[in-house]
This record gives structure tokens, C-alpha cells and sequence, in this order.
């Protein structure tokens, strides 16, 4: 009895909903930028007082091409001995905080205003083969801080199983914008979003796997198959839109079938030489729109967790965490949100 050879895995990709690329066009009206009111609560509740809680914050929506700040202010409660900002190699803003009295709980409060542009991009770029998208063909797009987004970092290491996912997707002369496409539609459909399948300490190689995980485990996948290719991609997190609350200040209700919603979400920017970077989130399989907003960006995770820090207390002194986002748009005047 003869075998059936198997199918190319590329030819099942093909099948798979791709998201439409989001393309300039002439003849198509420009949409109004969305100004979002953001709050997103950290609260730390411990088992025994501590004595010092050491900690530093990425939760500042940042200046981007498509996204402006109006607004911003950190608070934290108990009160800090000191509060305050640093901008990192990569421009991000983060928050130093120290909390040098006695206490049970720890909330670090991130209120921020921001305006949300449309994100389009020009046909030909994003019709050029994959491969003209290397460093040599950057030219002076960036600078020289941009190779470190091309090669493997802490979280990210190389020689990957994400190197066949790689393989399936740049194939030789394809399109960047099909490229990306499919990547996003790829992860979306062959790993399953699972909150208790992986911790912030869980490896690369342990998401793929187990082919479950959360929006960062797919945003590192995704980073690591473009990278694969000798392109560039990095870690970006952030907050998706939230629904207004009628019965809480957050706003933290999730916006259609958004996954992610409610709490910090991270997603993946690869740079494409003509346009710059086009934002692509596996975890929702869509390219980055007016529901996002950004807060920072780098290699991996390891560059911009929402809140890190060290804790000086006795013995025992176990901790909760709990964490809420609001991203509600702000009325027009005269209506409400949209």
C-alpha cells in the first residue's frame, strides 16, 4: 500500500483568516484620532508588614508616530519617600518608586490622557519581498540602536523551534505585509490563549512546545520567528481599549472579543524600510489599531515589565497581586464615548 506524502505545512498556512492589511488609500477619509482616558491599578496585598518596597514601573503610555501624551501623573499609596522618572536606551519613560514605611499593601496608580492616531501604510512598501527588508537595506532609518531588535536577547534566544515557524512563513520573494499577515493569523490559530499554562518566567522554548500561553509568550513567538529571518522585531506592551463602567471608575469591561482587555497587553513591531514599524498582535489576530495603546518598548519582556522590584519584609510575608486597566475613550463634547 502506497503512503500519501504529507502537505508542505505553508500550504495549510494559506487557509488560515489572515487580517487585512491596513493600506493607505487615497480616496479613503482620514479618521479622527481617540482620545483615551487610561488608569491602570497595581495593588500588592502582604501577609506581614514590609519594611521597604523597592520598585520601578513601566505603565506611561509613550510618545509614538501614532499616539500622543496629554496627560500623565503616577501615584502611590502609601505615600513614597521618592518618585521618580527615568528614560531608558530606548526612550521608554518608567517610574522609580520608594516605600520606606511599615506596610500591608502597596497601590501604584498610572492616570494618563492620550490621543490615538489611525495607522495606515503605503502599498509598496508593504509589497516588497520579505528579504529586502534586512539591515542592508535600512539605509539611515535607524540608528545604530536598532540592531539590537535583529539579534537574540535574554527572553528570545536563538535557534529556536520558532525557526520553523519562520521558515513556513518567509518564504523566498513573498511580500512583508503577506508575511505578517500570516504570521499573526499563524500563532492565532495554532496556540491557544491559556492564563494558567505559563508564568512571567516560563521559556520560549516551553511556549512552543506546549502550543498555550498568554499575549507576551506570543509576542516573544512571533519576535522570534521574525527575528529568524534576519529581520527586525521587539517586544511592545501596552493596553487595548476597555468598554466604559457604569458601576466602576476602571472601566475594565473587554471591548467585542478582544483577548487581553482589562490588563497590560503586549504585542510585537517589525521594522519595514519605507514606512517603519508596522505593529502586527498575534493574540487577537489583527494588525495594531486605534484600540491599542502603547506604553514601552525592547528586546524582550525582561526590558519593560509593567512593575518590578524587591520587597524587604520578615519571614512569611506572602503577597497577592491584583491588577485593572481602564481604557475608556473620552466623550465628545456634548455626547458620549463612541
Amino acid at each position: 500500500m502506497s503512503e500519501t506524502a504529507p502537505k508542505p505545512r505553508h500550504a495549510v498556512a494559506a487557509a488560515r483568516p489572515r487580517p487585512l492589511l491596513p493600506l493607505r488609500e487615497e480616496e479613503i477619509p482620514a479618521v479622527e484620532p481617540i482620545h483615551y482616558r487610561v488608569h491602570h491599578l497595581t495593588s500588592y496585598r502582604y501577609a506581614k508588614p514590609v519594611s521597604r518596597n523597592y520598585g520601578r514601573a513601566h505603565i506611561e503610555p509613550r510618545a509614538t508616530p501614532h499616539q500622543r501624551i496629554l496627560s500623565h501623573e503616577v501615584v502611590v499609596d502609601p505615600a513614597p519617600a521618592r518618585l521618580t522618572a527615568h528614560t531608558d536606551f530606548y526612550g521608554n519613560s518608567s517610574t522609580y518608586l520608594l516605600v520606606d514605611t511599615p506596610h500591608t499593601r502597596l497601590d501604584v496608580h498610572s492616570h494618563a490622557r492620550v490621543s490615538v492616531a489611525e495607522r495606515r501604510y503605503p502599498l509598496e512598501p508593504m509589497s516588497r519581498p520579505w528579504e529586502q527588508c534586512t539591515p542592508e537595506n535600512w539605509g539611515s532609518l535607524l540608528p545604530d540602536s536598532g540592531l539590537d531588535f535583529v539579534h537574540a536577547s535574554p527572553r528570545i534566544p536563538a535557534g529556536t523551534a520558532a525557526r520553523e515557524i519562520s521558515a513556513e512563513v518567509f518564504t523566498p520573494g513573498r511580500a512583508i505585509g503577506e508575511c505578517l499577515a500570516d504570521l499573526t493569523a499563524l500563532i492565532h490559530t495554532d496556540f491557544t490563549y491559556d492564563s494558567a499554562a505559563t508564568t512571567v518566567s516560563s521559556t520560549l522554548e516551553e511556549v512552543l512546545a506546549a502550543r498555550h500561553g498568554v499575549c507576551q509568550d506570543f509576542s516573544h513567538v512571533g519576535v522570534a520567528a521574525v527575528r529568524a529571518a534576519g529581520l527586525a522585531a521587539r517586544y511592545v506592551s501596552g493596553y487595548l481599549r476597555t468598554a466604559p463602567s457604569v458601576g466602576g471608575e476602571l472601566g475594565t469591561a473587554p471591548v467585542g472579543e478582544m483577548i487581553g482587555s482589562a490588563a497590560s497587553h503586549a504585542w510585537l513591531s517589525v521594522l519595514v524600510p519605507g514606512t517603519g514599524w508596522v505593529d502586527i498582535d498575534p493574540t487577537n489576530r489583527t494588525f495594531v489599531d486605534q484600540r491599542f495603546v502603547t506604553t514601552a518598548w525592547g528586546r524582550d519582556y525582561a526590558d519593560v515589565p509593567p512593575l518590578k522590584g524587591i520587597v524587604v519584609g520578615p519571614p512569611g510575608a506572602t503577597s497577592t497581586l491584583e491588577v485593572a486597566v481602564g481604557v475608556v475613550p473620552e466623550p465628545p463634547e456634548g455626547g458620549s464615548p463612541s
